[in-house]
């Protein structure tokens, strides 16, 4: 299926109208389209729709100004088109339902209001539930897109944006697309979801499960290679420690009982020693744990070990290395048992969540958040994320979202 002729038709006129425009408006054009351009990621695709049918010049956009001095030299049809553009709207649109390489059917998360469009290139690229900033212009009893940002959001983002957009609106119900046309409203809608992708490209602020900043920390001393035995036998008293291997417990795990991120853990790793030839080394994932770790440590091997020495990896600055790094491995395709061990992991995992304590739901457990209006609003976004990210693994390890939806009372979102 090729793409649209009404996209060739917009071409033509968007740039007849853009030459127009920064003549007859060079200042206020050269401003707009600056302030356009400080934006992540913008392109002309999305900028020029913006500057002829958006952007007011004199309190009106340029295709008011250019219908009304040049609008007896268009045909008929080209009339009709900008008609058509002018009763457009910017807005937030959430993929419903994809024909690829056909058509995209999309929900204005704003309006209420749903299309079918024609879309050629998008229809092939874009997964449900993704949400779309851009105008859908209907005409010839067709329905296009003309002017998509060219970075799509998953829900809990885009849920970001429309929460920000109604607070400026004081609206909680249907808008109507000529408050969309104002232009507070449209910067606030570009300037919300340009914060989304900034944010979704800061490096992520890495936890352990007790909420400790992730610090890779080793600790070493040294001891006397005759005192080995002796030590082995006092780092295996300390509560919680266990040796690897059990005929030669040089190295042994620390564990502690529960998680306070998942309830369902039965313990939860807090630490690593290893006893070499005259230095114990000691590896934790945050300065929490390593000072509570060597603590009972010192205090068992009193007189044994000397000379403390600590060092720090952050995990955060190995993720910034992306230029002098060299290419992760590629993972190994998991095996039908691995699948079903991750499969089941998940369920567990998931059936304990639904009554976990959800920053994402202020603090509420997803059972809790279901009972009020906002909150499933949000468990709606947090199932859609879900949902994009199950797609992708192979059926046999994939998470049935459904199972919560049904636990929490919630029909699949639409």
């Amino acid at each position: 299926m090729t793409a649209s002729p009404l996209h060739a038709l917009d071409n033509h006129l968007v740039s007849a109208m853009l030459e127009y425009g920064g003549k007859k408006f060079a200042e206020e054009f050269l401003d707009e389209a600056e302030a356009l351009d400080s934006h992540p990621e913008m392109t002309m695709q999305f900028a020029a729709p913006w500057l002829v049918f958006h952007a007011p010049m004199q309190g009106r956009p340029v295709v008011d100004w250019f219908l009304e001095e040049r609008g007896w030299s268009l045909s008929s049809g080209e009339r009709d088109w900008l008609s058509a553009q002018r009763r457009s709207w910017l807005s937030v649109w959430e993929v419903r339902a994809v024909e690829p390489g056909l058509t995209l059917t999309l929900h204005d998360l704003l309006t209420f209001e749903e299309r079918r469009v024609h879309e050629v290139s998008g229809s092939r690229t874009l997964q449900e539930h993704y949400a779309l900033l851009g105008r859908v212009v209907d005409a010839d009893g067709a329905s296009v897109i003309c002017g998509m940002h060219p970075i799509p959001l998953r829900p809990r983002s885009a849920a970001s944006v429309i929460e920000g957009v109604r607070k400026v609106l004081r609206r909680k119900t249907a808008v109507s697309p000529e408050r969309l046309r104002d232009p507070r409203i449209l910067w606030r809608m570009l300037d919300a979801w340009s914060d989304e992708i900034d944010r979704l490209r800061t490096p992520p602020r890495l936890q352990n499960t007790d909420g400790d900043e992730l610090l890779l920390t080793e600790d070493r001393w040294i001891f006397d290679p005759a005192m080995r035995s002796e030590l082995l036998t006092r780092m295996a008293s300390i509560d919680g420690a266990h040796a690897e291997e059990p005929d030669d417990p040089q190295v042994f795990t620390f564990l502690r009982a529960g998680n306070r991120m998942h309830k369902e853990w039965d313990t939860t790793v807090v630490g690593h020693a290893e006893l070499g030839d005259g230095v114990l080394r000691v590896e934790t994932n945050s300065i929490a744990r390593a000072d509570a770790l060597r603590e009972r440590i010192e205090k068992v091997c009193a007189g044994r070990i000397r000379q403390h020495i600590r060092s720090h990896s952050d995990p955060a600055a190995l993720l910034d290395r992306k230029s002098t790094s060299p290419p992760a491995p590629v993972s190994r395709r998991r095996t039908p048992e691995e699948n079903a061990m991750v499969r089941e992991m998940k369920d567990r995992h998931y059936a304990a969540w639904l009554n976990d304590p959800i920053p994402a739901l202020d603090g509420k457990t997803p059972r809790e958040a279901a009972r009020t209006k906002s909150g499933r609003e949000k468990l709606d976004a947090l199932l859609k994320d879900l949902e994009i990210t199950e797609a992708h693994e192979p059926e046999s390890a994939r998470f049935n979202v459904r199972r919560l939806r049904e636990a929490l009372g919630l029909a699949r979102g639409k």
